[in-house]
């Protein structure tokens, strides 16, 4: 592998590991998002990955609304803590350095490989080599995947998934991205039921409609690809070390 090629993985690696940071402290900063609609009825917070994680409903909101629009109440507070989310993301962002290019050398990404995966000794320019050249072939196959799901992947965040409460009083409807496209509520039970109540069936419909997206979306797709085996290593420090030849 030329020399050039090498610095080229060394920079990648360095401002991936950089990029990294970025976004957990970004994540950091946008988690547990809360806003509320316009008119002061429903309040949503949202857990780290954008989803609504918990829903509260005034008292009186019925005088504030109307019986009737409870559903487009709740889709403006979505969109609301979505946006606070997303203005958390760029402020986390702004606030701290850019990343630098191509600022490790050669021994210093090669000491870095070697306490990744504990060993104690520097590693030789041929162990290091041979390290980066399974990282290309990783990245690589992580292009390849991207390829391979690009497609499915349009189509899964464009469906949609539909979840109810446990009573079936309330129903919400996501699209594999995330989007809440609707909320809908038995007109019967909302005109009498408590506040309390339709805050958590709610909250309920919301979680049944992120399972169900979850078990046909994007995840499934991407671990079915050949994104699916850089996600495992991702998740397998181990299993990373040794396909970089840095462990036995």
């Amino acid at each position: 592998m030329s020399d050039d090629r090498l610095d080229h993985m060394r920079a990648l690696a360095d401002e991936g590991a950089a990029l990294a940071a970025q976004a957990r402290a970004a994540e950091q900063r946008a988690s547990g998002a809360t806003a509320t609609d316009r008119s002061g009825a429903v309040t949503v917070t949202l857990d780290d990955q954008g989803r609504v994680s918990g829903v509260a409903v005034a008292n009186g909101w019925r005088r504030l609304l109307g019986s009737l629009a409870l559903d487009e109440a709740v889709i403006e507070a979505v969109g609301a803590a979505t946006r606070r989310r997303f203005e958390a993301w760029g402020d986390a962002y702004a606030e701290q350095a850019p990343v630098a290019a191509g600022s490790v050398d050669r021994e210093d990404f090669a000491r870095r490989l070697q306490e990744a995966a504990g060993g104690g000794g520097p590693m030789s320019v041929e162990d290091s080599e041979a390290a980066l050249r399974e990282l290309l072939a990783l990245v690589e196959s992580i292009d390849e995947g991207l390829d391979e799901v690009s497609g499915a992947l349009d189509g899964a965040l464009r469906a949609t998934y539909t979840g109810r409460s446990s009573d079936r009083k309330v129903q919400v409807t996501v699209t594999g991205g995330g989007d809440v496209t609707a909320v809908g509520y038995d007109r019967q039970w909302l005109l009498q039921a408590h506040e309390v109540n339709i805050a958590r069936q709610t909250a309920a419909a919301f979680r049944a409609a992120y399972l169900e997206a979850g078990r046909h979306g994007v995840r499934e797709i991407i671990a079915d690809s050949r994104l699916g085996e850089a996600q495992q290593l991702a998740q397998d420090p181990l299993g990373l070390a040794r396909r970089l030849r840095l462990t036995d």
